[in-house]
């Protein structure tokens, strides 16, 4: 009876408990609102993948989706609307080869004192899914063999994308996500300092894009996308979770 009863009390709560489970089978939680502002929504959540929580935010471009698809495309543009970016260049990577729709980059984001700044090498990849206009510009950092910046902490791995859905002529939907293993002493990040990341960074981002987007360069009419790589099938989750809830 008493194995009989356990049994029971099992079914019961994997019935009862069902979102619980698949977060610790995939590692990764459930979206939480963290900030809004002026229309942008902050999200974090927990990601086995990374020490601290995934960012994500959510907000209205009033900027046709080709124009910022042409914006994410600029190297002066992407330093200005990263927060606190110092640089973001062309560079040799290895295991990177340069092409329309592929980025090789180097990238130098600032940190608050008394937080070291951060650097890494990685890659920005253009894709569009054809059926609805969607872009997805996926940047991708990882460890390699180029040489360290002096008095700056290496990032051994960061994941972003910027997904952009057009929503009319005149406007579209972005979400920025980020994860990202900061490298060195993680304890010697301060836990404030991610709390104001994962709350106003991305708000602020948007902010940036927002401003260049009214900006007269970015607002002369273009025609078309430039990105033409079929978004692959596998990523295709991303535009779906992009949808405000």
């Amino acid at each position: 009876m008493k194995a009989v009863k356990a049994l029971w009390i099992m079914v019961m709560a994997l019935a009862l408990a069902p979102i619980d489970l698949h977060a610790q089978e995939t590692g990764v939680g459930p979206w939480v609102k963290v900030n809004e502002k002026d229309g942008i929504i902050a999200y974090a959540r927990t990601n086995a993948k990374v020490p601290f929580k995934e960012a994500r935010c959510v907000g209205v471009i009033n900027a046709p989706a080709e124009n910022v698809e042409r914006m994410m495309r600029d190297w002066d543009a992407y330093k200005r609307v990263l927060f606190m970016s110092k640089k973001a260049e062309p560079a040799n990577v290895p295991g990177c080869r340069a092409s329309r729709d592929t980025y090789c980059a180097y990238l130098l984001q600032g940190a608050v004192w008394p937080v070291q700044d951060r650097d890494g090498y990685g890659r920005m990849d253009f894709y569009i899914h054809q059926p609805t206009g969607e872009i997805l510009v996926k940047i991708t950092v990882g460890e390699n063999n180029m040489p360290l910046t002096k008095g700056v902490t290496r990032i051994p791995f960061c994941e972003m994308e910027w997904m952009i859905k057009p929503i009319d002529a005149t406007r579209c939907q972005v979400t920025y996500q980020n994860m990202l293993v900061p490298g060195g002493a993680i304890e010697a990040v301060p836990v404030w300092f991610v709390d104001y990341v994962l709350k106003n960074v991305g708000i602020l981002t948007f902010e940036n894009i927002r401003k260049l987007a009214a900006e007269e360069k970015y607002r002369q009419p273009v025609k078309g996308y430039l990105t033409t790589t079929p978004w692959p099938a596998d990523m295709r989750y991303y535009a779906l979770e992009a949808k405000t809830k």
